[in-house]
């Protein structure tokens, strides 16, 4: 099985994804923040690797990135709504339900909002070092899934006291600090990165 490069049509516009389908009825949306792409997901194989654990796993190019083309409608940069907006479309195409949401750095926020407002099929939440989250603050205690908060310790983007704070806002999440880490926890540490994710996974 491998990591599949795909085209669809939402809302008039063109959006890139990666794929890797095992044909599970559990998926994972993975997110990427204003410096990289859906080849940042594929450059540490996290498709196959989360894919491996049962789950249906896409990494999407967000508009105006990648090979994605740009539409105000969905622009999730200090917009977690128009993020969410198109979280909604792109699962309503696919037919996907049962799905975790992971957003490193500004499309935390839509992975958020994403829960938020569609808590039906998106069960929780991964953030990593969250930014765009602020607009959210009186709504992130309405949040009662899981959702796990990883924070780079030498984060010098945004204070790890942010993640602290987000964490007191969710009483079902999970903080962890990863020592060592800068911004981008993933890219930085991706052992430790996977071995937390799969830990809070079996914990859901």
């Amino acid at each position: 099985m491998e990591v599949k490069e795909n085209d669809i049509n939402i809302g008039g516009i063109n959006i890139h994804y990666l794929s890797y389908e095992r044909g599970s009825k559990r998926n994972f949306i993975l997110l990427h923040d204003t410096t990289q792409t859906s080849a940042s997901w594929a450059g540490i194989d996290a498709l196959r690797k989360i894919g491996q654990w049962g789950y249906n796993v896409y990494a999407l190019d967000m508009p105006s990135f990648g090979k994605s083309d740009s539409n105000f409608q969905y622009n999730f940069i200090g917009s977690p709504s128009k993020g969410s907006d198109l979280i909604h479309d792109f699962s309503e195409q696919l037919y996907l339900e049962n799905i975790i949401i992971v957003g490193p750095s500004a499309s935390a926020g839509t992975a958020l909002k994403s829960l938020i407002d569609m808590n039906s099929i998106i069960k929780s939440a991964i953030i990593i070092g969250g930014l765009g989250v602020d607009p959210l603050l009186n709504e992130l205690n309405r949040i009662e899934s899981p959702v796990l908060i990883l924070w780079g310790s030498n984060d010098a983007i945004v204070p790890i006291e942010h993640g602290m704070k987000y964490h007191d806002l969710i009483a079902s999440s999970t903080f962890v600090k990863i020592d060592g880490s800068g911004h981008c926890v993933q890219l930085e540490k991706p052992d430790i990165f996977f071995n937390n994710i799969k830990k809070f996974l079996e914990q859901l």
